[in-house]
């Protein structure tokens, strides 16, 4: 086993303990663990299959292994920041549509009291 591989065995390990303790804690979503875990996932495929993969990305034209490894998170990690801004996006609309039924509901509540004669 060559040094890159036990080094992505270590990283996926411990980012498998890192997910897990942030779930433990209630700190991370179930549904956002999921896409964090395929980082590790995939650290582990490339540790356990390096030869097919490095065929793969000599013949996608990386000068070196590395250069694909960078390639790979990379793009792993801007697949998860699209899905976290759908999901913030998501969360805005939300949080502005409870804003106004929330504004609607005290207009209602303040026309019903009974206004004060001066």
């Amino acid at each position: 086993m060559s040094s890159l591989q036990i080094e992505m065995t270590v990283a996926a390990i411990a980012l498998f303990v890192l997910i897990a303790i942030f779930l433990k804690r209630n700190s991370m979503s179930i549904k956002s663990s999921v896409a964090w875990l395929l980082l590790p996932i995939v650290f582990l495929i490339i540790a356990i299959f390096p030869d097919p993969i490095a065929n793969f990305s000599a013949w996608l034209g990386f000068e070196t292994f590395s250069n694909f490894l960078f390639f790979i998170i990379n793009g792993l990690l801007i697949i998860i920041c699209f899905f976290l801004t759908i999901s913030l996006s998501k969360q805005q609309v939300k949080i502005t549509k409870l804003i106004q039924e929330l504004s609607i509901l005290k207009e209602k509540q303040d026309d019903k009291k009974p206004k004060k004669q001066e």
